[in-house]
């Protein structure tokens, strides 16, 4: 009989809600979890069906030994399953749920999920960390009548639920008039989580042990290990070498000064890479493996406001980690001063904290457009600039230090922007020109009222 085992330190996670909506309004559909490997899918849905189902017919294709591909060609196959399984009898109702967990690992299986939401009554989730197999392939199609859920890394605010810091991070005063000692546990909890990241194994590794080095060794564990099962979907020789210097072509370009100007990412990572592998590699090889790299969730691109206008989009300028953490181990791997790997974790923790407010549901989105966009105009770069539902443009200045946030000043003379937000490691207050808020709270209090 297949179990649910909790972990050691069992973490709150928000997307146990969104399955909770899903069950509750479109469970007709069959609902499609994607996300990076190990962000921590195959538990959250496997808890979330144990203790909402009467029966789980739990169903991974990498390791099943009960022939649940080979069955679907008989009537009676989730009955059969279940027998042999150990399951019991199958019951073919809404209390039920079928898991399928690593579906791209069969064309047949994932090209039968309408025949099978058609034949059966219990209500059906999917999941794959390599999803963009799918999407590359010829040989699968995308069957209707899917819902779509994309988890990512624990945000900040998740970060902080686990330290017992949620009610003070949602509370906290965004212009200085909350106690100091609450700052300060927000800000040791922002610098930790800006070396370690919100991969659950990462962050239940430092709440276990107290240690950033610790932590850094589950990470290079996860990307050796996402960049060997990444690269056996490719037939060249080279991929494991290409995929190892994308990561580090990425993060030369988001320390680079000039990130505004010049080369996009694919074409600075076709050159970077091209440079770098001592064997002949082709700018297709790495355009796939930096599409890989995007479809399995690994990085996320930010578009471009031409000019200040919001209606002129250049799309996918520029690439971000998806995860603080990542970023700081693939800085271990270049030579980045340390100023700049400063810079660079700081501005990644403001994109992946704002790149969520894009993956909200419709009904609770607060921002337009797909996914978060940096503008230039002149010889003023803003960091980002973010549109509400309301059409106002918020313009976001991500600070270090003191720096003076000129940017931010030019284009609200100019009318560029409706609200100018400066993101620092600060207690807030309001300026003249433009508003600072501390920089953890980037993501979670938007639109900062």
């Amino acid at each position: 009989m297949q179990k649910f085992v909790r972990n050691e330190i069992e973490l709150e996670r928000d997307v146990q809600r969104s399955l909770a909506e899903w069950k509750e309004k479109r469970h007709t559909t069959v609902l499609q979890v994607e996300g990076p490997r190990q962000v921590g899918k195959t538990h959250e849905v496997r808890k979330f069906a144990y203790e909402n189902y009467e029966q789980v017919v739990y169903v991974n294709l990498v390791q099943d030994r009960f022939g649940f591909e080979d069955l679907l060609l008989q009537s009676d196959f989730m009955e059969t399953y279940c027998q042999n399984a150990g399951i019991g009898k199958y019951q073919d109702c809404s209390e039920t749920i079928l898991i399928i967990d690593e579906i791209q690992e069969s064309t047949f299986v994932y090209n039968s999920i309408r025949e099978l939401r058609e034949v059966l009554n219990c209500d059906m989730i999917v999941s794959g960390s390599y999803l963009a197999k799918t999407v590359n392939s010829k040989d699968y199609f995308l069957p209707a009548g899917i819902a779509y859920l994309r988890m990512q890394p624990l945000s900040f605010r998740e970060y902080c639920r686990a330290l017992e810091l949620e009610e003070t991070l949602m509370n906290i005063d965004l212009g200085s008039n909350s106690p100091k000692e609450e700052y300060r546990k927000l800000e040791e909890a922002y610098y930790v989580y800006r070396k370690i990241g919100g991969y659950p194994q990462v962050v239940t590794t430092y709440l276990k042990n107290r240690s950033i080095d610790d932590c850094m060794e589950v990470l290079g564990d996860l990307v050796q290990t996402f960049t060997a099962e990444s690269s056996r979907f490719f037939t060249n020789s080279t991929a494991l070498s290409i995929f190892n210097e994308a990561y580090k072509a990425l993060l030369v370009q988001i320390t680079d000064e000039k990130k505004g100007t010049g080369k996009n990412f694919l074409e600075f990572a076709a050159n970077f890479v091209k440079d770098s592998v001592k064997e002949p590699v082709s700018r297709n090889e790495v355009r796939a493996a930096a599409s890989w790299l995007l479809y399995s969730g690994v990085i996320g691109y930010c578009d471009l406001y031409n000019n200040g206008d919001v209606m002129d989009i250049i799309s996918n300028r520029r690439a971000y980690f998806t995860d603080t953490g990542i970023a700081n181990y693939v800085s271990s791997l270049v030579t980045v001063p340390h100023e700049a790997v400063e810079g660079m974790l700081t501005e990644t923790f403001v994109y992946t904290e704002l790149n969520r407010l894009y993956l909200e549901p419709f009904r609770k989105k607060n921002v337009r457009g797909d996914k978060p966009c940096f503008s230039i105009c002149g010889n003023y770069e803003l960091d980002f600039v973010v549109v509400d539902k309301l059409d106002k443009k918020i313009g976001i200045e991500v600070k270090t230090g003191n720096n003076r946030a000129r940017s931010l000043e030019y284009y609200k003379e100019k009318g560029l922007i409706d609200k100018g937000i400066k993101a620092a490691m600060s207690t807030g207050g309001e300026g003249m020109i433009f508003r600072t808020i501390p920089i953890y709270t980037v993501g979670c209090r938007f639109p900062y009222e």
